[in-house]
């Protein structure tokens, strides 16, 4: 590959900037290294698509540490809680299309409750992560209030709270009154 000498030459500013942009991290969960191997990762699949000069290269290596930088908030969570269900949570709000449906009696009434599914998992897509990672972990895998606050590190009381502001939230996005239930 011809384009790998000129790779290298970036490596000293890949690691100054990591060491410089580290601190603007939102969680620990992201360090050095990571900011270092998205942009080494970002640097290298555009050098693959075409030639880079010394600009676009330093554009490229900023704009990939700043994107994981901006989403390093995506789950702050005390370190007692198994990284798997973390994750398994993460990954069950990041694929939201993929909520359970009731089956209805006819036809219009089937395709009624998809358009209302259609319409709620896009206004929970709108939502702010850490939102859709919340209502993950109550309806999807059915925890309490409190072990909720233990994943996301807050307490019962403020997810609670924050529980209901976000239905109330989806509930006028979708122009629904109030006693009407969202989730069939």
């Amino acid at each position: 590959m011809g384009s790998s000498p000129a790779f290298e030459q970036y490596i000293p500013y890949i690691y100054r900037l990591a060491q410089r942009l580290v601190r603007y991290r939102r969680s620990a969960m992201v360090d050095e290294q990571d900011l270092v191997s998205v942009a080494m990762s970002a640097l290298w699949q555009r050098g693959r698509e075409q030639a880079l000069d010394e600009k676009y290269a330093k554009q490229i290596i900023k704009y990939a540490m700043l994107t994981l930088l901006r989403n390093s908030s995506l789950m702050k969570m005390p370190r007692s809680v198994p990284m798997a269900q973390a994750i398994e949570a993460y990954q069950k709000a990041k694929s939201a299309d993929e909520l359970e449906r009731v089956p209805a009696g006819n036809p219009i009434e089937q395709w009624e409750q998809d358009e209302l599914v259609r319409e709620i998992v896009s206004k929970m897509a709108e939502l702010p992560r850490q939102d859709q990672i919340l209502l993950s972990l109550v309806f999807e895998q059915s925890l309490s209030f409190q072990d909720v606050a233990t994943v996301l590190g807050l307490t019962k009381s403020q997810v609670y709270h924050r529980y209901r502001a976000i239905l109330k939230e989806l509930r006028a996005k979708l122009g629904l009154s109030a006693d009407k239930e969202i989730w069939a």
